[in-house]
């Protein structure tokens, strides 16, 4: 699949959770915050896509996705990215 598919995917499933997508520029890769009392994940919009997709995988990691219909692909990106990141704690080692 696509590279813009799977981010067309991830803003499908970030609208479900009822999330605001932001693309701005800047010097950061994207996270997830909330403004107020909404949702927003803002993505570095000069950033290559397959990194926009890696942001987005990151935030929905920490994500309950469980009663979810979620595409395979998603669901393995998301599931790679959290198991890097409880491998690295459990590690001890600093998250970057």
């Amino acid at each position: 699949m696509k590279a813009e598919r799977i981010r067309d995917e991830f803003e499908s499933l970030a609208e479900k959770l009822g999330y605001t997508i932001r693309y701005e520029k800047g010097d950061f890769k994207g996270d997830a915050c909330r403004i107020k009392s909404e949702q927003v994940i803002i993505i570095n919009k000069l950033i290559p896509i397959t990194h926009q997709n890696y942001a987005f995988s990151r935030i929905f990691a920490d994500e309950d996705l469980s009663q979810l219909g979620i595409l395979p692909v998603l669901r393995s990106m998301i599931e790679e990215v959290g198991g890097r990141v409880e491998t690295l704690f459990d590690q001890g080692e600093q998250h970057a």
